[in-house]
């Protein structure tokens, strides 16, 4: 149990990577951001690396800059786009 919130006790408690997978998609960005190094420690001991690229791939959009109307531009729209797609495959069982 990890003593923080049960979100995380979710990931800790993941037994594949597909439910690493899900658990990533599914998980609110701030959480992402606040317990960035728990859940890249998590990912870690798992031995999954694509989720620890997926992670610095949603924390590196939160840090690009914006267009005039606080749109994505398109190199981040991309980016979070394939990271997205990646874990989309590795939640259903694929690679």
């Amino acid at each position: 149990m990890s003593n923080l919130v049960p979100i995380i006790d979710e990931l800790e408690n993941a037994r594949t990577d597909a439910a690493r997978a899900r658990w990533l998609l599914q998980c609110p960005p701030g959480y992402l951001g606040k317990y960035e190094m728990t859940i890249r420690n998590r990912l870690r001991s798992a031995g999954f690396l694509a989720g620890i690229d997926y992670l610095e791939t949603e924390r590196l959009v939160i840090w690009m800059p914006r267009g005039a109307t606080g749109e994505m531009r398109a190199a981040a729209q991309e980016m979070l786009a394939a990271a997205r797609s990646a874990m989309v495959a590795i939640a259903e069982g694929g690679a």
